[in-house]
């Protein structure tokens, strides 16, 4: 029988470990330019944008979203302008949003180690089932999120602009789709992107499944050998 503060501390493992599987991808290929040049082939990116320049834009922009660094203009090959001020000015409430989101990550991965460490207890075997619980839990909530999620971005174009619409209210998304924001990082790098991210964290559940049956396996060989003993 699990205590009733044991029950409390899962309840808020799983919250804060189904903010970690869901943005630990966001965090890995977000700031990873390689992953970006990628996707730049699959879109087709290079054929209106030299990929020379795609690189240097691709390098300023991460660092204006991790770090704040202001943008330095140059200028592109193939009359290609460099971010407009509209550009930069929507980028900069991606960076903020990001900033917000990161921090929340951040503060669950540390209070999900907290909360693991808080379920030790002397009986070692009650802390592997409480153990498998607290990873199978919200692993099994997220599986079941991305599935609905994934059909759902079979139609991307509503779902993406549902996003815009709730997380920059402001409206300052829109630009005319020969503009350099568009052109570099075109509907279809965003779906790819989307993709992956999905992708990744169903992964990451799975792997949590894993481990959390193992856990399990224990607790129930341990729980065996204690019965046939007595």
């Amino acid at each position: 029988m699990i205590r009733w503060y044991k029950k409390l501390i899962i309840l808020f493992a799983t919250i804060t470990l189904i903010i970690v599987i869901i943005f630990t991808p966001l965090l890995f290929y977000v700031f990873n330019t390689n992953y970006y040049l990628t996707l730049y082939e699959k879109n087709g990116v290079f054929n209106s944008i030299d990929k020379e320049d795609a690189i240097i834009l691709t390098n300023e922009l991460i660092k204006f979203l991790k770090n704040d660094e202001p943008f330095k203009a140059f200028n592109l090959k193939n009359n290609v302008a460099f971010f407009t001020a509209d550009e930069i000015s929507h980028l900069n409430d991606v960076r903020i949003l990001f900033k917000k989101i990161f921090t929340v990550y951040y503060i669950s991965v540390g209070l999900s180690i907290i909360f693991i460490v808080l379920l030790f207890e002397k009986k070692i075997k009650n802390y592997f089932k409480n153990i498998s619980l607290v990873f199978l839990i919200p692993s099994l909530i997220i599986v079941f999120f991305l599935i609905v999620l994934y059909f759902a971005g079979q139609n991307f174009i509503p779902l993406f602009d549902k996003f815009h619409t709730i997380f920059f209210p402001q409206g300052n998304y829109a630009f005319p789709e020969n503009s350099t924001l568009i052109t570099l990082l075109p509907l279809g790098f965003f779906y790819d992107f989307f993709i992956k991210l999905v992708k990744s964290s169903l992964m990451f559940s799975i792997i949590l499944i894993i481990v959390s049956i193992i856990f399990y396996i224990i607790y129930k060989k341990s729980f065996n050998n204690k019965f046939k003993e007595g």
